[in-house]
């Protein structure tokens, strides 16, 4: 690592303290340096203070700034800081998960081990730090294992690419945040980050842990404000989070990760193993469940493709825009759309091994996957190999609609099956008020105004042109979320129980209530009966022997329960499209009552309903319009 020299980091602590009033008998200033040339030098030009110089000086949790002289500059940094930054990562033993601890993430032209602040916020045009190094010298703009604040500052160029280490567990350096890598919060306000990369080494065998995540940034949480994310890639055999990366936690309990008023659009995944094509959010990983909040957000135009070149014996695709691999996810006046998922699909463990254009949520055992929240948001015109595609939601526990939704293609099939002794049948809450699915790009945008960054050129779908930045609305989406509010009403509860030395008929009430009772006049009287028949040719057991065995430890895997869980994905299927995308959702089990309702002489359903809101559309846009008294839906205000 190549260091300043000793007695200058000297001097320029001491003129900080100075700056800071210490003895004075004042209140203590965060500590600050002035950066006032664009140089990358080492040592700085005399009587010059560089950007490097400051962050190596700066105390923890000290504020670098920038004389005005250097507005709108650009640093081209040509100088390896660190060959071996030191960050946390993940530690697998084979495929299995060890936690976290100190790891190579290799070469960083600016690395701190302490929380810094960079603050370009006084300069109407900012600052830009590059990495000039060039290809052949690769490095990422910015390593901090620590928190770190950046505000009106550019990040790009930079490269995190995987160099092999001899000796030891870790085979390769980690190629992560191509741009910024963070072990701690990222906390970035109006700030922008493109062009970066992070490459794998694109060797199946390395091992889980040596996966190559966040093409712009990575970090254990992230906090954007009115940032544009865009233009970056993530490659390698196994990678995620084309843009952003949020590990949310893992390590401690961490805090929600969010967006407000940014874009993501244009980053890209390349990867046998591949998530997240603009943003990838393990929501703190399976101890922790933390949120990835998007708020007045545009994720456009970012891709999830296979990497054709390597051998594996599964391959995984999904969430070309959004993926959720953990926690919760919620969005809010948000668009998603033109994102895309290519891959070759297949089945393993009985799972898709695609899904989510827009957004996708994991599908498995690995991660607990909580809820998927949105309102006020348009998801349409995202595909998966070409088809319309939106939004998949996994095997999440819970989707809520907070209403005014428009979203193209809702895939619910592999959401989680109702599990009896969880209080959770009704698990897909949609629609609600001013909720609308199938619906088609044109319906709610109109692309072909779509604003563009002048200069970002997007490595997602429509590669080498520039990339989007937002779309005005059109439409369904104008002048519908009224400014009153308005609420919604959820089924929080809907439990069966079997009464004692009784038969559980529980599944017969089902079938017969879809032929006779609430969507009788829809299925029609044999719905019922043709559905047990075909159940037992295809699976060889009655549906009266069918029951949900309770196995807290591992009941999603529980071989018991496979007959339980093929009743209702066969069910789903046998509806098809007839009732809506949400099949059997809030209504169909609320139909019979509310309260303590017997349903047969053997089985009783609690059902308790509960009512949300007033929800109103937030007071201004992603661009700070104020929003109207009939607001658009989506991320722009017309």
């Amino acid at each position: 690592m190549k260091r300043t020299p000793k007695g200058f980091a000297v001097l320029l602590l001491c003129s900080l303290l100075a700056l800071a009033g210490c003895g004075s008998g004042g209140s203590v200033e965060q500590p600050t340096i002035v950066v006032d040339t664009l140089e990358d030098a080492v040592p700085s030009p005399a009587g010059k203070t560089t950007l490097r110089a400051a962050i190596l000086a700066i105390p923890f949790g000290g504020r670098i700034v920038f004389d005005n002289s250097l507005n709108g500059g650009t640093i081209d940094l040509t100088i390896v800081g660190s060959d071996t930054s030191v960050l946390k990562g993940e530690i697998y033993s084979g495929m299995t998960f060890q936690g976290y601890g100190e790891r190579n993430y290799g070469k960083s032209a600016l690395y701190a081990a302490k929380d810094l602040t960079i603050d370009a916020s006084a300069l109407p045009d900012g600052i830009t730090l590059r990495w000039a190094g060039g290809d052949a010298n690769p490095a990422r703009v910015l390593a901090v294992y620590g928190n770190l604040t950046l505000r009106n500052v550019s990040i790009s160029f930079g490269l995190s690419r995987a160099e092999p280490i001899a000796g030891g567990t870790q085979r390769y350096t980690l190629a992560r945040g191509g741009g910024l890598a963070v072990w701690g919060v990222a906390t970035l306000e109006g700030c922008t980050v493109g062009g970066n990369r992070a490459v794998g080494p694109a060797d199946s065998t390395a091992g889980r842990d040596q996966a190559t995540y966040g093409g712009g940034i990575f970090a254990k949480a992230v906090v954007l404000r009115n940032c544009i994310v865009s233009g970056n890639s993530a490659i390698d055999s196994g990678a995620a989070g084309g843009g952003i990366y949020s590990v949310g936690g893992a390590d401690g309990p961490g805090i929600d990760s969010s967006l407000t008023g940014c874009t993501v659009s244009g980053n890209r995944v390349t990867a046998k193993n591949a998530y997240g094509g603009g943003i990838f959010s393990l929501g703190g990983g399976p101890n922790y469940l933390k949120a990835l909040r998007l708020e007045n957000c545009t994720i456009a135009g970012n891709l999830v493709e296979d990497y054709a070149g390597i051998v594996a014996s599964q391959y995984y695709y999904r969430g070309g825009g959004v993926y959720m691999g953990g926690g919760y996810l919620s969005l809010a006046g948000c668009t998603v759309t033109e994102n895309e998922v290519w891959g070759v699909p297949a089945v393993f463990n009985r799972k898709p091994n695609m899904g989510g254009g827009g957004i996708g949520a994991t599908v498995g055992n690995a991660h607990v996957v909580e809820d998927i929240t949105i309102r006020h948001s348009i998801v349409a015109g995202n595909s998966l190999n070409g088809a319309p595609d939106d939004l998949f939601t996994g095997s999440v526990l819970h989707f809520y609609s907070h209403g005014y939704n428009l979203v193209g293609k809702l895939d619910f099939s592999q959401i989680l099956v109702p599990v009896p002794p969880w209080m959770s049948t009704s698990r897909k809450h949609w629609p609600k008020a001013g909720d609308a699915d199938n619906v088609t790009l044109g319906d709610a945008l109109d692309v072909s105004r779509a604003i563009r960054h002048p200069s970002i050129v997007s490595a997602g779908t429509n590669n080498g042109q520039l990339s989007v930045l937002w779309y005005p609305p059109a439409g369904s989406a104008l002048d519908r979320i009224p400014a009153v509010g308005y609420t919604v009403d959820n089924v929080i509860m809907a439990e069966y129980r079997t009464i004692p030395g009784r038969k559980d008929d529980f599944l017969f009430w089902v079938l017969d209530w879809l032929s006779t009772g609430y969507y009788g006049g829809v299925l029609g009287n044999g719905f019922g009966a043709s559905y047990s028949t075909w159940f037992e040719t295809t699976y060889g057991i009655p549906v009266g022997n069918v029951a949900w065995y309770e196995s807290p430890a591992s009941w999603p895997s529980d071989p018991n329960n496979v007959p339980w869980i093929n009743f209702w994905r066969g069910l789903d299927n046998a509806i098809g499209g007839r009732l809506g995308a949400v099949a059997l959702g809030d209504d169909f089990w609320r139909s019979p009552g509310t309260g303590q309702i017997q349903l047969t002489d053997n089985v009783i359903l609690s059902v308790t309903s509960i009512t949300l809101g007033p929800f109103r559309p937030a007071g201004t846009d992603q661009l700070g319009k104020t929003r109207g008294p009939m607001a658009d839906i989506g991320a722009i205000e017309q």
